[in-house]
This record gives C-alpha cells, structure tokens and sequence, in this order.
C-alpha cells in the first residue's frame, strides 16, 4: 500500500538566512583556557515531526460486489492489485473460476472444471493456480489431486489419495509466497501424513505426524515460505480448536509450540519463525520460536488478515467494525476503522497493500433459505456481502 506519509523536509540555513553566534565561554579550574561554540538558528521554524503511527489509511473507493448465496459461492482471491478471481460452484458440483477487474462489477469466465470436486478452496494466493481432489473411478475410490495454472495452463496430477479421510480433512492451504500447497494424507493402517507439493521444483515431501492422537480431526496443515515449519490446526473431542506450530525435520514434524484459538481459527505466519493468532479470549497474540515468548498485540479482535509484506494488518472487533493499522514490531500503529456495520468473516489485502476485500454480513441479516434443486433438500446459510475498500496511493 502507499498511504498517505508525512515527510520532514529540515530547511539548510545559509548566507543571510543563518546568524552565527561566537560565545566565549571562561572555563574554571584545571581545564582553563577559552573555547568557542557555534549555533546555527535557521530562519524558519522547524516542521513538527511526523507522529509515531506515521501512516494513516485513507479510504479512496468503496466497491459492492453482487451480492451471493454462500452456498453457491467459492474462495475468492487477488491476481493483481485490481484484479480478483472467484471459485463457485452450482448445485449439481460443477465449478468454475471467474475474474472480476475493477470496479467488479462484470465478471469473465477463466476456468469450467465441469466435474465434481471434493475440495475445490484451492486458488493459490497470487491467482496463478488452482488445485482440487477429483472423484476418483468406482474400481479403486481413490482421487486425484490436480494443479492448473491459471488462466488457461495444462492440468497435471500431482497425487493420487484415498476418498475417505477418517483424521484428516481434505482442505487444501498454500504457503503465502503460493510456492507450497500442503494437506493431510492417510494411510492403510490409519497414520496421518503431512503432504507438501513444491511447484518450483515439482515435487513433493511426505512429513509423519509424531503423535497420532484418534481423536483428534486435523483441519489444516500450512507451511511456512521457505518450506521448513508447518501450521497445523485441529480440534479435538472434547477440546477446543488450537493449531499447533514446529519443524519440518527429516520427513517429521516436531511440534515446538501448541495454543487454543476462537472460533475463526484465525492464525497465520509473520514471518518464518513468528506467528500471529486469536486466542479464546479474543485476544491478537504473537509467538517467536526463536525464544519461545508471545506479546499481546490487541484485545477483543474476532479476525485478522495480514499484507503479502506482512507491514499491514485488518482485523475484525466485537463492535461490527473492520479496522486496519500498520504493523511495526509488536505494536500496532495509526489504528483507523475503515468499515462499521459488518460483520467480517473473511479478510483480505490486494498484493499491494492498496485494499481490502471484506466477505461478511451485516449483523442483523439472519438465515435465509436456499432454494432446493430437484435432488436435495433445503438448505440454510447466511446473506454474504462482499465488499472491497480501496485507499488512496
């Protein structure tokens, strides 16, 4: 993003506009002698420093897209700094992505996959690919896991997995440089693998859970840029959601650090050895692997997202607001709400930083019914908005 910055530009005073001021100053004592010390006063007052925030968030636009039912509606994602691509799906499994080009009001049809897709919440972060799990034949059951570049490149397997995951969902969650897509993978005799695909070199690593607790489902598994520490949430029985955050290490995972989360499940990497996540209490923490400390960063924060240059970050409160803020260390400066009277569910930052794109509801919008096809029974979901606040550049 390129907000709004207040610069100090210092005047240089020369010639007529300096007076130079001569003091002779007697000294006592042993040091004795005489010196002399110049002051430079320049004609002009000095500009009044920037204050520490030194960025401030300037709402430019705000753009409403079609409103959707979620039911039918997919993960959406930025391409560009104006551009986003959407993944949706019709009621009999067919899935397509489109593109939306600012102010978003028309969309471009990219990608009909036209088959049945187990996971389809698969668009990588910049837009450039798409994965799914495909239903396997009847012979074998199993499915196979595709990767397409977008917007017209060639499908390619990259795994073949077992329909049914008893431990492990079938999520699909990319590294944020979309260099890694990982997910959990069983075997016969019931272990849970951590599986990594690299799409530089094409290749895939295969991590063993450690502990492999049955009763335990995993919900996700996300690795850090450079591909050496893994996010894992799950959720137990009896137990809240938490994640889980460690190395990967000699085809294992070693679990290094563990902590409950709300119910958003908001988490996600600062860099490769911090992360940043909402405990049960609604409280932003973060947490440095390299000692083993956390710092509070906010209280009463229901979501966050975080700038591909992780300089910036948008958070949900209690009070239907979105707010954003520059992120410096562990304190969050120039704190601005940039959007009242919704409730986010989903944040996220065009590459640039230069807007938000907000998926929620506003907080009196109660369930509504979906219409039912021919072959399924009614269904209930909330009235998703989406909208994107531009800022000024």
């Amino acid at each position: 993003m390129n907000p709004i910055r207040k610069r100090n530009n210092r005047v240089t005073p020369s010639g007529p506009l300096a007076v130079l001021l001569l003091a002779l100053l007697l000294l006592s004592g042993c040091a004795g002698g005489l010196r002399t010390e110049t002051i430079v006063i320049p004609d002009t007052a000095e500009p009044t420093p920037a204050d520490a925030g030194g960025d401030v968030f300037e709402v430019n636009t705000i753009y409403r897209l079609a409103s959707m039912d979620e039911k039918y509606s997919g993960v959406i994602r930025w391409a560009s700094p104006d551009e986003l691509i959407r993944l949706s799906w019709d009621n009999k499994g067919s899935v397509a992505v489109d593109r939306y080009v600012q102010p978003f009001e028309q969309s471009q049809r990219v990608l009909d996959v036209g088959a049945h897709i187990i996971d389809f919440g698969s668009l990588s972060p910049d837009g450039r690919y798409f994965t799914g799990f495909a239903y396997g034949d009847k012979e074998n059951g199993d499915s196979a896991l595709t990767l397409q570049p977008l917007p017209d490149g060639e499908r390619q397997s990259i795994d073949t997995l077992q329909s049914v995951l008893r431990l492990g969902a079938r999520t699909l969650a990319w590294s944020n440089n979309s260099r890694f897509v990982s997910y959990f993978s069983i075997s016969e005799q019931g272990e849970i693998w951590i599986e990594a695909y690299d799409t530089e070199s094409g290749t895939k690593k295969t991590y063993a859970m450690p502990d492999q607790i049955k009763t335990a489902f995993y919900l996700s598994v996300r690795l850090s840029d450079d591909g050496s520490s893994a996010l894992i949430v799950k959720e137990g029985k009896n137990d809240p959601l938490s994640f889980e955050l460690g190395k990967l290490k000699e085809n294992k995972f070693e679990t290094q650090y563990e902590h409950t989360l709300n119910q958003s499940g908001a988490v996600d990497w600062l860099d490769g050895d911090r992360v940043a996540f909402v405990g049960t209490d609604r409280t932003l923490f973060s947490y440095d692997l390299r000692n083993e400390g956390y710092s509070v960063l906010l209280d009463q924060v229901d979501g966050f997202a975080l700038s591909d240059d992780r300089q910036y970050i948008a958070y949900a409160t209690a009070e239907a607001t979105v707010d954003v803020a520059k992120l410096q260390g562990n304190n969050l400066l120039s704190k601005k709400t940039v959007y009242r009277g919704f409730v986010a569910d989903q944040l996220s930052w065009s590459p640039d930083g230069g807007a938000l794109l907000i998926h929620g509801r506003k907080p009196y919008d109660g369930p509504i019914v979906a219409k039912p096809s021919q072959d399924s029974d009614i269904k209930y979901s909330y009235a998703a908005q989406l909208i994107v606040v531009d800022f000024l550049k």
